[in-house]
């Protein structure tokens, strides 16, 4: 599954493939950008912030699901990116 990112907010789209064209319009000017991928069991426990069984129907149905990411997936993903930056300056 590949969560995509609209700027800094916190709307999120979910995919099943990378760079899916039926993705809908962005919300704000910034376009989607991707912003990870994770697997079934990552998303299982709800700390993505959107429900498994309804993120399923919206991607076989349309082909993406949109949803609000939760503090600790937006967080979890800006930690990581600081790592990395910290380590190559390093």
């Amino acid at each position: 599954m590949y969560i995509y990112r609209s700027g800094a907010t916190d709307n999120c789209a979910l995919t099943a493939t990378k760079n899916d064209p039926r993705l809908p319009p962005a919300p704000v000017p910034d376009n989607w950008q991707f912003w990870m991928q994770i697997g079934p069991l990552q998303a299982q426990d709800g700390r993505c912030g959107f429900d498994v069984r309804a993120a399923v129907d919206g991607i076989t149905t349309k082909g993406y699901y949109l949803f609000k990411g939760s503090s600790a997936l937006l967080h979890e993903r800006l930690s990581a990116i600081s790592k990395q930056v910290g380590r190559s300056n390093a």
